[in-house]
């Protein structure tokens, strides 16, 4: 007989996720719910199927603003390879960057009012960042008990393992301010790992986070992806509204691919000495920088940022955020207050149903499921956004009613 290679299964589980994901994801594929291809007719609120010319609006973006598509960010892209004319330097930045990366790291860090490392991805930002918080090299040289929220996304959750090999890793029951105050009482060192708006809907207890860090110096690693930019007068996200000065013992990381307009991530370090450590760190040294491209659209989006623009977007956003709201109250609906929606209805297909009958209407929402969502929980995540016009909203919502009632 061979030898019982099978794992612990401590912090993942591949062979119970996989099969129940790709059940999950076979029912969408069957429904025509993925592998779309499609051409923008009207930016995100209106494209067009390729195959059917089925037109729809897209309220699965997470260009929460709709700046993916304004034409000062795409104008700068194209601006920025005409003026370098190359794509990039393709070798580790800490050696050796463009100018115009100097440029953009120095305007995102006066704009947010921290040291910014921007990267390809937040995913990257924290393959690097967290093994090296668990070991201690961001703080005392001595390794902290890393805590996990249950709901923190799976770019971080994935890194658990690799923590493992560093440090205790625990998981944090969502938003559980006396489970995580107990493990400071406990453990002298500890790091906490969490969003500030989760991608399933819901924000982050940041009174009680704040209030932790200051009682027991915990140190904190927010994922703010889904609130940069959609949230505070600057679009500094919803973390930076607790942790408005970061110190010593605060980082928030952040998609700029989502409502801020352009791709890539930044991470927002307070200590000037971590973030010139971390340049030359793991993943954020390989040759995989931002391309020159999209140092351009960053540098656009930023000029958008600092005009009247980005508080009308904001406001429109406010005003479909209300709307919905004051439509669905009464229903099953996570996310109230936030432009993250989601709606549980239970089992795989009862979601795949809810998705499919949506677009038949003319709105692509997303069907989430385990291991995305705890099981029995499945749904239909919805985003709202600051182009979106108010007339589309109010239809929006109506038809979502509409296929509700008739789900049963």
């Amino acid at each position: 007989m061979g030898e019982d290679i099978t794992g612990p299964y401590r912090y993942r589980n591949n062979r119970k996720m996989v099969p129940a994901g790709e059940a999950a994801w076979g029912l969408s594929r069957k429904h025509g719910m993925l592998g779309l291809v499609v051409e923008a007719v009207d930016g995100q609120n209106r494209l067009r199927d390729l195959r059917s010319g089925h037109e729809f609006a897209n309220l699965s973006s997470c260009s929460y603003l709709g700046l993916n598509s304004h034409p000062t960010v795409i104008e700068a892209g194209r601006a920025a390879l005409a003026e370098e004319r190359i794509t990039g330097l393709s070798m580790g930045e800490f050696r050796i960057r463009l100018g115009i990366m100097d440029r953009l790291e120095e305007e995102l860090s006066e704009y947010f009012g921290a040291h910014v490392l921007p990267s390809v991805s937040c995913g990257v930002l924290s393959a690097a960042i967290l093994p090296l918080l668990a070991s201690g090299h961001l703080t005392d040289g001595e390794p902290l008990v890393v805590v996990f929220d249950r709901f923190a996304h799976f770019s971080m959750n994935f890194l658990k393992p690799v923590l493992a090999d560093e440090t205790l890793v625990l998981t944090c029951p969502h938003n559980d301010m006396q489970y995580l105050g107990d493990i400071c009482k406990r453990y002298p060192r500890v790091a906490y790992v969490g969003e500030g708006v989760y991608s399933t809907g819901g924000q982050a207890d940041l009174t009680g986070i704040k209030e932790l860090q200051d009682r027991y110096g915990m140190f904190v690693y927010l994922d703010d992806s889904h609130a940069l930019s959609a949230v505070g007068g600057r679009g500094e996200g919803y973390a930076r509204t607790a942790f408005d000065v970061l110190d010593s013992r605060t980082i928030v990381v952040a998609s700029i691919a989502k409502a801020f307009g352009s791709t890539g991530g930044i991470a927002m370090v307070g200590d000037r000495e971590v973030w010139e450590f971390l340049y030359r760190s793991g993943p954020l040294a390989w040759s995989q920088g931002l391309r020159t491209a999209a140092i351009g659209t960053t540098l656009g989006a930023l000029e958008v940022h600092r005009s009247p623009e980005l508080g009308r977007l904001q406001r429109q956003l406010a005003r479909n955020i209300a709307l919905f709201d004051e439509r669905l109250r009464g229903h099953d609906l996570r996310g109230t207050g936030s432009h993250i929606k989601f709606v549980t209805v239970g089992d795989n297909d009862r979601a795949v149903r809810l998705s499919t009958e949506l677009y038949q209407r003319g709105y692509y929402c997303s069907a989430m499921f385990f291991p995305i969502v705890p099981q029995g929980q499945a749904g239909v995540r919805m985003m709202l956004r600051g182009d979106m016009p108010t007339e589309l909203t109010e239809r929006f919502a109506t038809d979502l009613l509409d296929v509700l009632a008739g789900l049963g």
